[in-house]
């Protein structure tokens, strides 16, 4: 066997000692120095020299990095290995130096350290390549498809991956991924940089064939000496394997769908790759496999450049980017969809490239070569029946994502069916796990059009028609069900539409209502006004009564979310939408709900006069229409804008014709309500124990009628006059009933406002740091739901704990935001507390002027809206501020001021303090 060493000249001392080494162990070393003649053409002599090596050997050190000849022979030789399919090259590393990234992956041998030790292991690495020679012959067999993959673009880290794997010693790998990723192309690309690691490389394609069959194609394929034809499956696997073992040989099994073909395994030194859908093979370890994912964003634009540059340009391809990423995220950058689009766009170059784009279809990629239908098709054909009967019942779910318990019940299995074909699916790679605990699956969009056009539009209309009937029933149970029902929010929209498209307009009217009744309830309320937006679609342009109902219903849902994020002009504005059909259609009823809903924006934008206007016309229109159950509710609101600006007598006389009004009606839930607005009143008195015996009464009612939602507000209510007695342990106990409650029903809001009070409890406890975690909580929820005037509650509490650290500037720059959102949302009442606490600050800063001018501005608003508790606590710190700055005329007259008012509110906690107060400046 002829050995070229390749090497420096100046490393010759080295070589010389390996050639003699060599021809002692009866190979025959080729030299420069030796065979190459005085006046000889050196270049010519090289290429022979080359030509009639067996092997190569190259002798790697700073010097031969920087020798020219050196390089022109390494590179030659690599070319070779490719070429003629055969190992060609050992590296002696001799001294240390860097090695270029093509040969890092060649054969190595250390001679650093121990240049008799590594002569030895060259001349060992030698006998086994003299070995495989007299099994395979000179030139390594190669079984590839006849397609070489040039248009490959992109997986440099699993090509990294592989070859690090694979080729420095024998392994076994599994590449695993959906349909159409390309693990095929991937493995093949791989067998083709390869060729020069191994003396064999076979690629054998396996698919839902036996194992039997499988062999009998590898052993034909394979050059065993013997006759293998007429042998038994079980001895040709036999002979297979010996063959593929005496040699360091690379098996790629391609598209394994069964266990049985680990009986193809030859054992080391052969190393085998695998590709296949399903996510694991048992005898494969987690960290031997990859997941074959689809392209990124740079990955499809380089191939459509590779494809499309030569037709259209650079610059066009550049130019129409978006367009074609666009359509590769349509096909969710399936690589074998991307390839097959360019091809297909490559052959529409009469067109602009934006509009052949638009020319593409999803049931038509196919380019005579690579038909991504039909790719799909097989697989969907591949599973058992009642795989694909799941199949097609996901498809008419959201392609975002579905429910299984929901497709279960469309494809018409139990449970632990449709558990057992998802399983089956995932192993497939046919369906996509998103969300194991919440059971969220998900179809490739390709695969959804393939089983949508398999399944055909009589079989869809069929499981449409389930789709919604599933929705019905479920739905209908809402308040018990209500989790269930948020898993399936967004199948609403689809569900209605078809409905309405049968013409079944009240069931599509029903389920719509259903839905935004769940989402709103849940604080989903970006589903819940997608749902009402839907139902303005259907009935919009129409001008027939049944459609202007529906359209007043809708504009009023729409007007409820748009006031719970704060958005509050345009809420009113369709709430006047409201007010004008109602008004086309002499509803009346529906008119007095429009004056009320308007009536509770104009109160948060503290235009409570114009407010109590709108009441009293609801109110009449009540009156008029004998309808005692709008009057109660009127009375409950017109009590509220009475209690803010202190009128406690005349709120708590509206909330008691309320009470009676429910006892007359039997109307238990609002009579709960009354219960727990009077008791408000009567705290707000001081008069704590008539007000936790009427929240009593108001838990009573609400565990006798299951109202859970109106059961966790009395709890936090009780929690607070617990508070106000100082029995915090009993407080914090309600609050955490109120949190789960309110974790159950997914209640946000008022999951917020328990954070918030709990918050309050461990502030007092000096536990800040908790607190402030809690009030955190309350404000993600409060940005969440779009809930403006809770988050300006949020940040006044937490600046009062940045303000008991010191950190007063932070603190300000809170309130500001506390007053901000007040402004926008013209809260005259948040607004007045914020002017009071940032007056505090403004004091313990000692610019007295400026927390004076904010106490007035405080007073006014106060005054204007006939706020007196409020007004107190602003004549009680206004008090304290004109002692500091020594005004005690002042600061005596505030005090009596505000200690009348919590005298005449009956509120004994701060009257006593403001007492103390005036008591100690007259002592002064």
């Amino acid at each position: 066997m002829k050995v070229f060493l390749s090497h420096s000249t100046k490393d010759k001392e080295f070589v010389q000692r390996l050639a003699a080494a060599l021809e002692a162990a009866d190979f025959e070393p080729w030299l420069c120095e030796v065979d190459i003649g005085r006046g000889e053409n050196f270049v010519a002599k090289i290429n022979e020299g080359l030509g009639q090596s067996d092997l190569a050997l190259l002798v790697w050190s700073p010097d031969a990095a920087k020798s020219a000849w050196t390089e022109q022979e390494w590179t030659s030789l690599l070319a070779q290995q490719v070429e003629e399919h055969k190992i060609r090259l050992g590296i002696i590393l001799l001294r240390d130096h860097p090695l270029p990234p093509l040969l890092r992956t060649s054969n190595r041998i250390e001679a650093r350290w121990d240049q008799a030790a590594a002569i030895r292991e060259v001349l060992d690495w030698l006998k086994g390549r003299q070995r495989v020679q007299r099994f395979s012959g000179l030139k390594a067999p190669v079984y590839l498809p006849d397609y070489r993959p040039k248009d490959f673009v992109g997986r440099e880290a699993y090509l990294a991956r592989l070859q690090e794997t694979l080729t420095a010693e024998s392994g076994t790998f599994l590449l695993h991924g959906e349909p159409g990723t390309g693990k095929s192309v991937l493995a093949l690309r791989f067998a083709w940089d390869a060729q020069k690691d191994f003396d064999a490389v076979i690629y054998q394609s396996c698919g839902q064939r036996g194992v039997d069959e499988i062999t009998a194609e590898l052993a034909d394929r394979l050059p065993i000496k013997i006759d293998v034809k007429t042998l038994p499956p079980e001895e040709k696997r036999k002979q297979s394997m010996r063959w593929l073992r005496e040699r360091q040989s690379l098996l790629i099994l391609d598209d394994v769908w069964g266990r049985d073909v680990r009986q193809l395994e030859p054992g080391p030194p052969c190393s085998v790759l695998y590709t296949s859908r399903q996510p694991s093979l048992p005898w494969i370890s987690a960290q031997q496999s990859l997941e074959v994912e689809s392209f990124r964003e740079e990955e499809a634009e380089q191939l459509f450049h590779a494809y499309l540059d030569s037709v259209f340009g650079a610059n066009e391809v550049t130019r129409y980017r978006a367009v074609l990423l666009g359509f590769a995220h349509k096909v969710e950058m399936l690589p074998i969809a991307v390839a097959v689009s360019a091809s297909l766009l490559r052959e529409k170059s009469a067109s602009r490239l934006d509009r052949s784009v638009l020319k593409l279809r999803l049931d038509n990629l196919n380019d005579g070569v690579r038909d991504v239908p039909q790719l799909f098709q097989k697989a969907i054909a591949s599973q058992p029946q009642r795989e694909q009967r799941l199949l097609a019942a996901a498809v008419v779910c959201v392609q975002e994502s579905f429910w299984l318990p929901l497709v279960a019940q469309i494809a018409k299995l139990e449970e632990d069916e449709a558990d057992d074909a998802a399983d089956r699916l995932v192993n497939s790679a046919l369906l996509r796990v998103l969300d194991r605990e919440r059971r969220r699956f998900q179809l490739h969009a390709l695969l959804r059009e393939q089983v949508r056009t398999d399944c055909g539009s009589g079989e869809i209309d069929n499981l449409q028609q389930s789709h919604a009937a599933a929705l019905e029933r479920l739905f209908k149970d809402w308040e018990t069900r209500w989790r269930d029902c948020r898993e399936c929010l967004a199948e609403i929209i689809p569900a209605a539409k078809f409905l309405w498209e049968q013409k079944e307009g009240a069931r599509q009217s029903s389920l719509s209502d259903y839905g935004f009744v769940v989402a709103r309830r849940i604080g989903e309320l970006e589903d819940a006004f997608r749902i009402s937006k839907q139902d303005e679609a259907f009935h919009a342009g129409c001008s027939d009564r049944e459609a202007l109902d529906v359209l007043h219903r809708s504009y009023g849902n729409q007007a409820l979310i748009l006031q719970a994020w704060g958005q509050l002009e345009e809420a009113l504005a369709l709430f006047k939408k409201v007010e004008v059909i109602c008004l086309e259609l002499d509803d009346k009823d529906n008119l007095g709900i429009s004056y009320g809903n308007q009536a509770l924006i104009l109160q948060d934008w503290g235009r409570l006069e114009e407010a109590l206007t709108l009441l009293k016309q609801q109110e009449a229109i009540c009156l008029e229409l004998g309808d005692k159950d709008g009057l109660q509710a009127s009375y409950g609101s017109q009590a509220t804008i009475l209690f803010s600006w202190g009128r406690l007598e005349e709120a708590l006389a509206l909330l008691k014709q309320k009470e009676a009004i429910c006892l007359e009606l039997g109307n238990k839930n609002s009579l709960g309500i009354s219960y727990g607005n009077q008791a408000l009143i009567l705290k707000a008195w001081g008069r704590l124990e008539e007000a936790l015996a009427l929240h009593k009464k108001e838990e009573t009612i609400c565990l006798e009628l299951g109202n859970k939602d109106g059961l966790q507000a009395s709890d936090g209510n009780q929690a607070n006059i617990l508070y106000s007695w100082g029995r915090l342990e009993e407080a914090l106990e309600l609050h955490k009933k109120e949190e789960a409650i309110c974790l159950e029903l997914g209640n946000k809001d008022g999951l917020g406002n328990s954070y918030c009070n709990q918050a309050l409890i461990l502030q007092d406890w000096g536990r800040l740091e908790e607190a402030l975690t809690l009030l955190k909580q309350q404000e993600a929820i409060c940005l969440e739901l779009g809930n403006k005037d809770g988050l300006q509650t949020c940040y006044v509490n937490q600046a009062g704990i940045l303000k008991d650290w010191g950190r007063l500037e932070e603190a300000l720059a809170l309130l500001k935001q506390q007053e901000a959102i007040c402004l926008d949302l013209g809260n005259r009442d948040g607004l007045q507390t914020c002017y009071g606490n940032q007056a505090v600050i403004l004091q313990d800063w000692g610019r007295l002027e400026q927390a004076l001018a904010l106490h007035k501005k405080q007073e006014a608003i106060c005054l204007e809206l006939g706020n007196k508790g409020q007004l107190g606590y602003c004549y009680w710190q206004w008090g304290s501020l004109a002692e500091r700055q020594g005004d005690k005329q002042a600061a005596r007259q505030k005090f009596e001021q505000a200690l009348a008012i919590f005298a005449e509110l009956k509120m004994p906690r701060e009257r006593d303090a403001v007492q103390a107060a005036l008591d100690k400046t007259d002592a002064a």
